[in-house]
């Protein structure tokens, strides 16, 4: 980096905490961040502070993604009205556009091989759930679904 760039950077403040800019302010601590934030009452406040942070940071993000990952249920949609001859191949290219994958799959008749009418499809991220629910219907080999949590909470 150009250092005559970092030396700019620095003077205007980005990129640097309040202590780094002010070197008689002690810097805190985890412990003492946890201090501060367990005093709040309005933790609706709180959530936007941390989403508003995880839509900036990759880092918080992933710290986020973390925790609400460990819910499958939540990574999880049903998708009922598929069409006969939907296979797994086809759900699995059309919810790989919201995010990766997990699982899915189309569930199948034993004695005919066809679709029952029905699906599942698990995504690694909550995210990706998240986004495929924004349409919840969807055209799928011409047929009009309707994409639910698969165990709503």
């Amino acid at each position: 980096m150009d250092l005559t760039k970092k030396r700019k950077l620095d003077e205007n403040g980005v990129g640097l905490t309040v202590s780094d800019m002010d070197p008689s302010i002690p810097k805190l601590t985890p412990e003492d961040v946890r201090k501060i934030v367990d005093r709040i009452v309005d933790k609706g406040k709180l959530i936007d502070i941390v989403a508003n942070a995880a839509s900036r940071h990759v880092d918080v993000l992933d710290a986020v993604r973390s925790l609400a990952d460990s819910d499958s249920s939540q990574r999880k949609l049903f998708i009922r009205g598929l069409g006969w001859d939907t296979t797994t191949e086809g759900l699995r290219s059309l919810f790989s556009s919201y995010g990766e994958l997990e699982e899915a799959v189309v569930i199948l008749d034993k004695q005919t091989g066809k679709s029952k009418g029905y699906g599942f499809v698990t995504f690694k991220h909550v995210d990706g759930a998240l986004l495929a629910l924004k349409e919840p219907s969807k055209r799928i080999d011409g047929r009009v679904t309707v994409t639910p949590r698969s165990s709503p909470h």
